[in-house]
């Protein structure tokens, strides 16, 4: 049984093909699904945060700020 490999590589316009191309900068599956899940428990711990806060009336964080706001200091992990 013989196995064959078909390539536009070894042709000799091989590579001009655009409709191949794929931008260097766009993330894949894997990647995308990773930064789902990190802001999904992003979201679970700010709502758990949120009702302990009104079931105990006290504040756990100094004050609400936004995402935009978060200093990359103030976090326990890299984004």
């Amino acid at each position: 049984m013989a196995s064959l490999t078909f390539s536009n590589a070894l042709l000799p316009l091989g590579g001009t093909d655009t409709t191949e191309k794929v931008e260097a900068n766009s993330r894949g599956f894997f990647g995308r699904l990773m930064d789902a899940m990190v802001a999904s428990r992003r979201r679970a711990a700010e709502r758990e945060i949120a009702r302990l806060e009104l079931a105990y009336g006290f504040k756990i964080r100094p004050e609400t700020r936004t995402d935009a706001e978060l200093a990359t200091k103030d976090l326990p992990f890299v984004r």
